[in-house]
């Protein structure tokens, strides 16, 4: 990716970067998420939340901190939408999408989620 493209995207609001994930992940069929030993979580109104990013790079420009051991792990879209995101509103988790390193992500419900990504899915088909 090209570095200006990333400093750009890395600074869109919160709400910009959410709709920027939905049409990447839909156009590339997979999510990344940092693991070692587990997946990265954090904490959002008072439940775990994952975070998920929609390319490798902007997940490693977040891998410091309590993450400086994780690695950007890829995870399909159909096992995201399928397995991800229902179990995640099981456990009562919430989706944090596309942090950046020096500002929030935006927090969203699974079911929300998998609405947003099912809406952009049917663009494609």
């Amino acid at each position: 990716m090209h570095p200006e493209k990333f400093k750009q995207v890395m600074g869109l609001p919160s709400g910009e970067r959410h709709a920027y994930f939905v049409r990447k992940v839909a156009d590339t069929q997979e999510v990344w998420g940092l693991y070692h030993a587990g997946w990265a979580t954090a904490q959002a109104h008072g439940h775990v939340a994952i975070p998920f990013w929609p390319e490798a790079a902007f997940a490693q420009a977040c891998a410091s901190g309590d993450w400086e051991h994780f690695q950007p792990r890829a995870i399909a879209l159909g096992d995201f939408l399928s397995k991800w995101l229902p179990g995640m509103a099981s456990n009562g988790q919430l989706a944090s999408v596309f942090p950046v390193p020096q500002g929030g992500a935006s927090i969203a419900a699974p079911v929300d989620l998998l609405r947003d990504m099912r809406h952009e899915s049917e663009q494609y088909e």
